[in-house]
């Protein structure tokens, strides 16, 4: 009987991550992003900015720089504060959810959607700080999307990554650490 205890004892610490560990690998992926982020954005002004579109696959993709003074899709146009507000606040709400996520291995995953978001978050956050505009330079032309740049990348990709695990991987009962303790907020109220 003991040895069967140990033995799912010991499954249970395999599958357990070092939360330092997480949380380091998190930041080292949003800081990598972000560097990423800022090498391609500066390259697109130096190259792009005053010059016409650089076509690389003709009429499917092109680099064609331009400024947008809004979030996705040009909506909000203008609103830098508002903006800048949103932005912050899912930033902190992905930092909550990846410091409240349990240190099991199957939330790797998880995580590193979490890190995608605050990474193009922080990416395009700095464009809105020093700019009041985020540099924009990926176009593709063959669907005429939207022109977007690497932190739009990350926040996409982060976000369908984390929406797909809500959905298709994770249980409710894996999410219980997103839940707030209804008893202890009705306290504080």
């Amino acid at each position: 009987m003991d040895s069967v205890s140990e033995n799912t004892a010991s499954m249970r610490e395999r599958k357990k991550i070092e939360k330092k560990k997480m949380i380091m690998a998190c930041v080292i992926l949003a800081v990598i992003a972000v560097i990423l982020d800022r090498i391609t954005k500066y390259a697109a002004v130096s190259n792009l900015k005053d010059n016409g579109a650089c076509v690389l696959i003709d009429g499917v993709l092109e680099l064609y720089y331009i400024v947008n003074t809004g979030s996705s899709w040009g909506m909000l146009a203008g609103q830098k504060i508002l903006i800048l507000f949103i932005s912050a606040v899912i930033i902190a709400l992905c930092v909550f959810m990846i410091a409240r996520s349990p240190d099991d291995v199957k939330y790797i995953p998880f995580n590193i959607s979490l890190a995608m978001i605050i990474a193009g978050g922080i990416g395009n956050g700095i464009d809105r700080i020093r700019f009041s505009y985020v540099i924009d330079f990926i176009y593709f032309k063959v669907i005429n999307f939207p022109v977007f740049n690497v932190a739009d990348i990350f926040v996409t990709c982060g976000a369908f990554i984390f929406i797909f695990l809500i959905v298709f991987k994770y249980k409710e009962k894996d999410l219980y650490f997103m839940k707030f303790n209804q008893k202890k907020f009705r306290e504080m109220s």
